[in-house]
């Protein structure tokens, strides 16, 4: 067998001092190796061009299918014991079982035709053992050719299967046709290895996420449900796959973790997300891909096709993106401090979409760290702000622009996905800045006016933004990341207001006047954002019985129930904060001192209180000290429900809020908890306490 390499060498020798001699290729092939490679296709600008336009815009050598490849990777040679095996598996194949002086004697058209199809079955030589096995039960998952006819028309744009996942360059992704849901969902051999399989059932798994809920009674001739298809494809994958550790040692593993954490975040799972994201970044790290300069080894992927999908750098900068904006809205540490792609020779080679991405992540990454330490420092928070604005002034005034036509994210095109990437993007800025000058909002010092104005810019764009995007997106489960950020904007903007008119008692001079009051002429506008805003939870909650946008929505209600009692009545409320707290213990948090509270609590940043001001209690004055720059907002995780007879039934009437609601961001809609409490009793005599965690609960009703 070992005469076999030497002998490919030789007739190759042979054929370069002949010329380029010509392969027989069947009718009708016309692409050229490096497209076939790409599984793209080859076209020409002109009849008579001789290099394809994808080789042309790459810079390769266009060398058609029926000349020998002469940039095949020399590395299918140097393993000859492999390759002569599987030489001779091939033949075997095709022609039945032949000598070893026959297998030397072939052409080497003959020879070439065999390494291309070596190439395609390599990764069946990783299949061995039970991994056989764990690729027929992947297999059984895949739906019947039926089913797949039925769902794969389903109306869904391509850039799910691709948001937040994609491992090369914008410049590189957008340069070739994105291919259609239909091309990638295509079914690999039974003998693929299983992490190739899983990879294609995660993609499915996407897709079917992506279905409008209003498209669902079109797969009703389906056998199975769609949903149940959709369940079934991760759960598997997640008990055979991405919790193998002895599967995890590849590129393509990686890919299927992000992809999975992917989904978990589109689906609100936010804190299994987190944590699949984070086991992705530890296999990167132990494969070396976080290091500046890495060499993509053999061993490191399955199929030779992901060097195309796939660039080590860019995958590290998706993976440590991910996990800072997860560990944003958890309140968690980041796994990695390291800032590697922000370098100045990093960014050097990146567009401008792609340098505002990073510069972004680095934000964050400095938000964790400020947030980390028990109180916020000033200097970080204005350093922190002005990379943001940096990174904002990267763009141009019309990309920060809503979008202008709303159906165009719902595209199939490059177009479509492009215009995704620009929402997405213009949603964590303006969330970051909310995160940035959250903790100064509720203080009362001048000082932080900058502070306090920003975030409530900030929200108020992000509100914007979400409405357009929501007459966009027909997905729920697209949004959910969108929806929490939503809520935290919300919740701002309201706060903003009610402190805008904390001890207003009418402008009678322009001393001391704080910045904030301005908002007082916003207030019509910002209260119909936030109103529209309650409309689409609400409708979305009752059509496709969304029980996360029911429970954002109950929230909201009571705040705008408090923000027109502000107004309307003028009525004082006073808004206290303690960062990081969890009061759930703290038994005066129930107490019957306090008649008329909300309170939320919100991870990455600590506990909301919202309380008429004569009712204050002793302890909150405590806690500000002889400082008068404090925190207004408390939260708490107390677990016992109001009585059902404490219900509000006109939110909009202006009446009194309050009564001891109380939110947690962490556990909004704990199993077992029957009331979902859409209206709250008025009777100010009556303590009783809510609890809501918010993120918690609502990944518990996935």
């Amino acid at each position: 067998m070992a005469d076999l390499g030497s002998n490919v060498t030789d007739i190759g020798e042979k054929a370069e001092v002949n010329g380029p001699k010509r392969r027989k290729i069947r009718k009708g092939t016309q692409s050229c190796w490096e497209c076939k490679r790409r599984k793209v296709r080859c076209t020409f600008a002109s009849p008579t061009e001789g290099i394809c336009d994808g080789c042309r815009s790459r810079g390769t050598k266009c060398i058609g299918q029926e000349f020998l490849d002469e940039t095949a990777p020399t590395r299918r040679l140097n393993r000859v014991d492999w390759m002569a095996a599987l030489v001779e598996q091939l033949a075997e194949r095709s022609t039945g079982t032949q000598s070893k002086s026959q297998a030397s004697e072939r052409t080497p058209e003959q020879i070439s035709t065999i390494l291309s199809e070596a190439t395609d079955v390599q990764s069946e030589c990783y299949v061995t053992g039970d991994f056989k096995n764990i690729s027929k039960v992947l297999l059984d998952v895949w739906p019947s050719q039926h089913n797949f006819d039925i769902l794969s028309s389903a109306p869904v744009s391509p850039s799910v299967l691709y948001h937040g996942v994609v491992c090369i360059p914008y410049s590189s992704f957008l340069a070739e046709p994105i291919p259609s849901p239909q091309s990638l969902l295509q079914l690999p051999r039974r003998v693929s290895h299983p992490v190739i399989i899983a990879r294609k059932l995660l993609l499915l798994a996407t897709f079917l996420q992506g279905v409008p809920a209003q498209y669902a009674e079109n797969l009703a001739n389906m056998t199975v449900n769609y949903r149940t298809l959709m369940t079934n494809a991760v759960g598997t994958v997640g008990r055979l796959v991405t919790n193998n550790d002895e599967l995890l040692a590849s590129l393509e593993s990686i890919e299927c973790l992000m992809i999975e954490s992917m989904y978990r975040n589109n689906a609100g799972d936010l804190r299994r997300a987190w944590l699949i994201n984070r086991k992705a970044m530890t296999i990167a790290q132990l494969l070396g891909i976080h290091k500046a300069s890495v060499h993509i080894s053999p061993s490191m992927i399955i199929e030779e096709e992901t060097r195309t999908r796939i660039d080590s750098a860019q995958m590290w900068f998706r993976i440590v993106c991910s996990d800072r904006y997860l560990s944003l809205m958890l309140g968690l540490p980041q796994g990695s401090t390291d800032n590697i792609f922000a370098s100045l020779s990093a960014l050097d080679t990146c567009t401008p979409l792609e340098r505002m991405e990073r510069l972004e992540s680095l934000a964050g990454g400095m938000i964790l760290q400020r947030n980390s330490s028990e109180q916020p420092d000033i200097d970080a928070t204005r350093k922190i702000d002005k990379l943001l604005q940096d990174a904002g002034s990267l763009m141009s005034p019309k990309w920060w622009l809503p979008a202008p036509d709303p159906g165009l994210i719902n595209g199939k095109d490059a177009k479509s996905f492009e215009e995704t990437i620009r929402v997405t993007n213009q949603f964590t800025h303006y969330h970051q800045l909310v995160q940035l000058h959250l903790p100064y909002m509720m203080r009362s010092d001048l000082r932080y006016e900058y502070n306090k104005l920003t975030a409530a810019n900030a929200s108020r764009a992000i509100l914007t933004g979400f409405l357009h995007f929501r007459n966009s997106v027909q997905s729920t489960a697209y949004c959910r990341g969108i929806d929490y950020t939503v809520f935290i904007a919300s919740t701002v903007l309201c706060i903003a207001h009610i402190e805008s008119r904390r001890g207003n008692g009418g402008i009678t001079n322009n001393i001391n006047v704080p910045i904030s009051e301005s908002l007082l002429h916003q207030r019509q506008s910002d209260r119909g954002l936030l109103d529209r805003t309650l409309e689409i939870m609400q409708s979305t909650a009752e059509a496709e019985n969304d029980l996360i946008a029911k429970e954002i929505s109950t929230i909201l209600e009571q705040l705008l129930v408090i923000e027109s009692d502000s107004t309307n009545n003028g009525r004082e409320y006073q808004t206290t904060a303690e960062l990081g707290a969890d009061t759930r213990a703290d038994p005066a948090a129930a107490s019957s001192e306090v008649t008329s509270v909300l309170q939320i609590h919100i991870p990455h940043f600590g506990t909301i209180r919202i309380e008429e001001r004569h009712a204050v209690p002793d302890r909150c004055q405590q806690a500000q000290g002889a400082d008068d720059d404090w925190l207004h907002t408390v939260f708490t995780l107390d677990e016992t429900p109001p009585p059902s007879s404490h219900r509000l039934d006109a939110p909009h009437t202006g009446q009194s809020a309050g009564s001891g609601w109380s939110y947690d961001a962490e556990s909004l809609c704990e199993s077992g908890r029957d009331g979902l409490y859409t209206h709250l009793n008025l009777d100010l005599q009556a303590p009783s306490v809510l609890e809501m965690d918010f993120l918690d609960n609502l990944s518990q009703l996935q």
